[in-house]
């Protein structure tokens, strides 16, 4: 015999007694609908899902709809409740209510059921074995129930422990590995550091940190695009790993920087040298990104470990080693030394106390003069750059400048040396030296502000000097490096009537016909050509070529570094417009019966 939904059912000793039924059917309902109020304000207390509310009803009823279907019919319905919704899952999903809690609220809606069912037996007289055994079938009804939800709950658990594990491993690889490359990140690796720099002070092994940075990455991003420079990373990655041992730590920090940290080292600096010059090899290979080939190098920094080095310091040491390898020319392999670390050290120091030196009147000009080869005629003076710091002592330009031009401080550095050489020039002018003009060397920072010109122009204006009195001095690498900014700077300046001149022309990598196309007035013929005219051999002919190509262009020459009366012989005998060096005059403050501008 079956019943509605095709379950099955057995007929049970007793006789029926439907009005006790469908009575007990109609307080059941009411007494769910209370308790499902009930179960609704916990679950907005505790932000239960609106769905577990008609979930909570039709499971809470199912027990005591089965009495109910027994005492209307006389048959213990034995219900297939594969398709009833267990609150377990949904409560266990949420995480918001426990298994006790449900347990409590099965185990009060089945004493609630318990105490209807005596109340219809005993108001109609009926017999108490139906009592016994609907208390039989709640029992047993509600019994599955738990059980069903205990299970229910256990697998739930298990199965949320899973997905926890699993999104725990995730989150931590997330939290320690680069996203674009899988490799260690920065806390990664400082971690793997520390563990290494503790490790060795108990071994007479070592470690050492490689540090890498790919020269002119930013070139290819800014050509090709960051996608193609997303995948050039990857390749970097994957060859690193090809070249390095198993046990060692492959980090990238960001950008192109890579970093390799080697352990148990026998010897730590020949080894991580040995490192990088195996990844550099590697990269000898052009890189195939895209379909196009691409060639990369690098520079690398080596740092070995020393004890109670922090993961911090030894990075850092390896950074500044990569960085001197990249002002040394790029493409190489260099060694922390300290004494580098001191002088970068310095270097900051000094770049601090650079942004006081104009305010505090410590820099000063000196002048070299210029004098006419065959009469030794005064016809310019150029203006030096000298700084003297009261802890420092006196700074060389050497040093200062690539300082000022590495912090930004070349631009007011250049207008203080600008300002002051022309007033320095127009009161020696006014005070008996009416042809002696004054030269000033500008940096390529400088020629790259586009106030340049506009600055020239101002402080030709202020100090009074006529334009044609002062010339610019730029670098012959600077002229060839063909940079539309400073070109156009050039030819502005050019154009107000100031002269421009080619310094250490000859060290740089063009050829003599580029002079015809440069913007210049005067070629300053370097002093390394000039120290060997007093020998025999190959120099003579090419100061002469350069001399004789410079007037053919219509342009004057000046010969640095003249030492010896025999160079200056022979510079006359080319034909050599003018001279400066020691022989003619050291570089000096100007003499005291002129005019000195306020700095």
């Amino acid at each position: 015999m079956t019943t509605r939904g095709g379950a099955k059912r057995r007929v049970a000793p007793g006789g029926p007694a439907p009005e006790m039924g469908l009575a007990l059917r109609e307080r059941v309902e009411e007494i769910g609908e209370r308790l499902v109020s009930e179960w609704r304000d916990l679950g907005e207390s505790r932000s239960q899902p609106p769905t577990v509310e008609a979930d909570v009803r039709r499971s809470t009823l199912a027990g005591t709809l089965a009495v109910a279907d027994y005492l209307v019919t006389g048959q213990i319905v034995a219900r297939d409740r594969s398709e009833e919704w267990d609150p377990a899952s949904e409560a266990a999903l949420t995480g918001r209510i426990t298994l006790s809690g449900l347990t409590k609220l099965y185990v009060r809606w089945r004493s609630v059921c318990e105490d209807v069912l005596r109340e219809e037996v005993e108001k109609r007289h009926a017999d108490y074995g139906v009592l016994d055994r609907g208390l039989q079938v709640l029992q047993v009804a509600f019994g599955v129930s738990v059980l069903r939800m205990a299970r229910r709950f256990e697998m739930t658990r298990r199965g949320l422990e899973e997905q926890l594990a699993e999104q725990r491993a995730r989150f931590e690889h997330q939290a320690l590995h680069d996203p674009l490359t899988g490799l260690a990140n920065r806390v990664l690796l400082i971690d793997r550091i520390e563990h290494a720099v503790e490790t060795a002070a108990r071994r007479p092994t070592g470690a050492a940190v490689v540090f890498m940075d790919l020269d002119y990455f930013k070139s290819i991003n800014d050509l090709s695009g960051h996608s193609v420079g997303d995948r050039l990373l990857l390749e970097v990655a994957r060859r690193l790993q090809g070249a390095v041992r198993p046990n060692d730590t492959i980090a990238r920090l960001g950008g192109d920087e890579f970093v390799v940290l080697c352990e148990d080292l026998e010897a730590p600096v020949a080894e991580g040298v040995a490192v990088a010059e195996r990844v550099a090899e590697r990269f000898a290979d052009p890189f195939s990104v895209g379909g196009r080939e691409i060639f990369v190098a690098a520079s690398f920094g080596v740092a070995p470990a020393d004890t109670g080095d922090t993961a911090e310091t030894l990075l850092a040491r390896a950074d500044h080693a990569m960085y001197r390898a990249k002002q040394l020319g790029r493409g190489r392999v260099e060694v922390y030394d300290p004494a580098s670390d001191r002088q970068e050290t310095r270097r900051a120091e000094m770049a601090a106390a650079l942004h006081h030196a104009v305010g505090e009147s410590q820099l000063r000009l000196v002048y070299q003069p210029l004098l006419d080869v065959i009469t030794r005629r005064m016809l310019a003076r150029e203006a030096l750059l000298r700084w003297h710091h009261p802890t420092f002592g006196d700074v060389t330009p050497t040093e200062m400048i690539p300082i000022a031009e590495s912090t930004g401080l070349i631009t007011g550095v250049g207008r203080f040396v600008l300002a002051t050489a022309c007033k320095d020039c127009a009161a020696w002018r006014s005070d008996g030296e009416p042809d002696v003009g004054v030269t000033v060397n500008v940096s390529g920072m400088q020629l790259a502000n586009g106030k340049f010109p506009r600055e020239v122009e101002e402080t030709l204006k202020e100090s009074g000097l006529p334009p044609e009195a002062l010339t610019v001095e730029v670098t012959e690498t600077l002229l060839m490096t063909d940079r539309a900014d400073a070109r156009d700077g050039l030819d502005r300046v050019r154009a107000l009537g100031v002269r421009i001149a080619i310094d250490d022309f000859g060290t740089g990598y063009s050829s003599l016909s580029w002079l015809a196309r440069l913007p210049v007035d005067v070629v300053k013929v370097d002093r390394s050509f000039v120290a060997a005219l007093g020998h025999a051999g190959r120099q003579a002919a090419i100061v002469d070529a350069m001399i004789h190509l410079a007037h053919t262009l219509g342009l004057d020459v000046v010969a640095e570094g003249v030492e010896t009366d025999a160079q200056l012989m022979r510079l006359a005998r080319l034909g050599c417009d003018a001279a400066q060096g020691f022989l003619l005059g050291y570089p000096a403050p100007l003499p005291e019966k002129l005019p000195r501008a306020d700095p």
